[in-house]
């Protein structure tokens, strides 16, 4: 049994559980928040055609040479696809942005440059260079490219870029099933008033937000009583129902925490127990068969540490995210932060601007105030007590 284990430790543990979610197709808009399954390749060029990159005339630049009027012989708009017709020697055709540019022309300039009169266009030529305002066939993609390697996250812009090339299905991980079990009977639910000794339930509203930030699919949650038989009859049913469950509360050892005993009855086999680390010291990760349980503490800013720290990586990484668990990156520390002892990593709700990290007030882990200011963590190792002004740290973004 892994036992109180260090944080890199317990990452590694999740990290060598992941699995991929199966492939499946999606209409293009229904993708979002997806990643791809396989490489997407460009099954048409883009631009399919040479089209004016401005509302203008298009000419061969060549016929400048002469130094006389261009005649406008022809009008071409966006969509429209010039037939039967001939650029002659000295002869403009006016063209919208986005016209297929008919055989002959080679420039075009733009209509802000130009006096026209009757059909003759004049334009300081020496402006002008061959090839101007003209975007060529396969200038941004050329057919037979790789326009998304697998393991992309389908964002809007992305969904965008492959409506440009025609494609209406692509290839994505499934999501996930989830479920979540809050525990505690002190717990109120959002619009109960409010009774001495009771308190809201935040830690449902942070799952269920943060799981739908991620695009993941919450099959159900629940609200549990402390008893063993009330936490042991959820945890069954939520199982049966879920690839992964999320618990908060009842993990620790106290005389109404039954979510360990519960999960071991319930035939989930347990790969770790307690990290060395604060918040969020009593976590435990968990399967059974192909489902995968984390108990996580009860208290709201521990909750959110180690969904961010633990949870969200493992959910990203089976559904398709190509490096979840290797994302954090660096800073600046704006302050100096210290912590007792060299036993616990520690992490900080902090706020990262251009010019570095600076720790927030507020780190006690019931405390949500400064969870709601962060855009992110600092890991605080375990082997310091001190870190001062100036120094790089690990953060992991919000």
């Amino acid at each position: 049994m892994n036992y109180f284990i260090t944080v890199s430790e317990a990452r590694r543990l999740i990290e060598a559980e992941r699995y991929l979610t199966q492939p499946t197709f999606k209409p293009l808009i229904k993708s979002l928040g997806h990643y791809t399954a396989e490489a997407i390749v460009a099954p048409v060029a883009v631009p399919s055609f040479d089209n004016s990159a401005m509302d203008g005339y298009g000419f061969r630049y060549a016929d400048l040479a002469d130094n006389t009027p261009l005649t406008v012989t022809q009008v071409i708009a966006a969509g429209q696809l010039p037939t039967d017709f001939h650029l002659g020697k000295g002869e403009a055709v006016r063209i919208f942005t986005g016209a297929k540019v008919p055989e002959g022309v080679d420039t075009v300039v733009i209509q802000e440059k130009v006096t026209l009169e009757g059909d003759l266009i004049h334009f300081n030529r020496e402006e002008v260079k061959q090839g101007d305002n003209i975007r060529l066939k396969g200038s941004q993609t050329e057919i037979g490219t790789t326009i998304l390697p697998a393991h992309t996250l389908i964002t809007p812009q992305v969904i965008g870029f492959l409506a440009g090339f025609g494609i209406p299905t692509i290839c994505v991980y499934h999501k996930l099933k989830i479920g979540v079990l809050v525990t505690g009977d002190e717990l109120l639910d959002l619009g109960e008033p409010l009774v001495e000794g009771k308190i809201y339930n935040s830690n449902a509203y942070t799952l269920h937000a943060e799981l739908i930030a991620l695009g993941q699919h919450l099959q159900r949650i629940t609200m549990v009583n402390d008893t063993k038989g009330a936490t042991l009859n959820a945890i069954e049913k939520t199982l049966a129902e879920v690839d992964v469950l999320l618990l908060t509360g009842g993990i620790s050892v106290g005389d109404y925490d039954y979510v360990r005993g519960a999960l071991q009855e319930a035939g989930v086999t347990e790969i770790f127990y307690k990290i060395k680390q604060k918040p969020g010291k009593p976590l435990y990760f968990g399967k059974r068969g192909d489902k995968y349980v984390f108990a996580m503490p009860g208290n709201p800013a521990s909750v959110f540490t180690c969904f961010h720290i633990y949870v969200k990586p493992f959910l990203l990484a089976l559904t398709g995210a190509h490096d979840s668990f290797h994302e954090q990156t660096e800073a600046t520390l704006l302050s100096t932060i210290k912590k007792k002892g060299k036993e616990l990593t520690v992490f900080f709700k902090a706020v990262q601007t251009p010019q570095g990290v600076k720790p927030l007030e507020g780190q006690e882990s019931y405390r949500m105030d400064s969870v709601a200011k962060a855009n992110c963590l600092i890991e605080f190792p375990a082997e310091k007590d001190f870190l001062p002004q100036g120094e790089t740290v690990k953060i992991y973004q919000l």
